[in-house]
């Protein structure tokens, strides 16, 4: 799998930069995360990723993200989620609005936790059962991620493999306007095109629009007389 330092690299030989100083490198690194920032869920969509987490028998809130109760990305949503108990017996969890968590009267009831309450907040969301569990489960979650920035030159690219070349070529476009470098023809023609068919493909992840109708009834239109 290919980390940060290996796209800088191929993207510095295609403006003819061999072997990058330390100073290129890290600026590189700058840009590469800029770039992948500002493409932001149009070319990159956030990923379902599952993840199961220890539940704390008498405890009902957990944070959830970096250095959070349960350490992970922060997710941005909540898709599905259940409980598994010590005999491997499986209960689904329903995902709940505000609403709905405001309406249990007594959240310190000691019960099989049926449903949970998602609080994205920023850097670390909750997540909170709509009572106290009666015994230590193993919670499923299946969360939307988002792309994070690669925190080092060390880091593994966690896309698919697609992506690769288009991180390659963009960021290469980006370097030569960092580094006073001329970028040739067929490189920034596939940097385009490259971004394009990522987009394309991500299309069918982004919400359908709703149809919205254009109803024209002149100047105005009386409900009583239906004129």
């Amino acid at each position: 799998m290919a980390t940060a330092a290996d796209i800088i690299t191929a993207a510095f030989l295609k403006v003819g930069v061999d072997s990058p100083t330390s100073n290129q490198t890290a600026s590189a690194l700058i840009s590469l995360n800029n770039m992948v920032s500002g493409w932001g869920p149009e070319i990159m969509p956030p990923s379902i990723t599952r993840e199961s987490f220890t539940v704390t028998s008498g405890t009902a809130e957990y944070t959830i993200g970096p250095s959070g109760d349960w350490n992970t990305v922060r997710p941005s949503k909540i898709e599905n989620a259940f409980l598994r108990n010590s005999e491997n017996y499986d209960s689904p969890l329903d995902i709940i609005a505000a609403k709905d968590f405001n309406d249990v009267v007594y959240k310190a009831t000691s019960a099989h936790p049926s449903a949970i309450y998602f609080v994205p907040e920023e850097t670390q969301a909750k997540i909170i059962f709509d009572c106290s569990p009666n015994a230590a489960f193993t919670i499923y979650l299946e969360s939307w991620k988002v792309f994070t920035e690669f925190a080092a030159t060390s880091t593994t690219l966690t896309l698919p493999n697609e992506y690769k070349e288009a991180l390659i070529y963009n960021l290469a476009v980006s370097l030569a306007e960092d580094w006073d470098r001329v970028v040739s023809k067929s490189v920034y023609q596939r940097a385009q095109e490259m971004k394009y068919l990522i987009s394309s493909a991500n299309a069918s992840t982004r919400p359908v629009p709703k149809a919205k109708f254009d109803l024209d009834l002149g100047s105005a239109y009386n409900i009583n007389t239906d004129e």
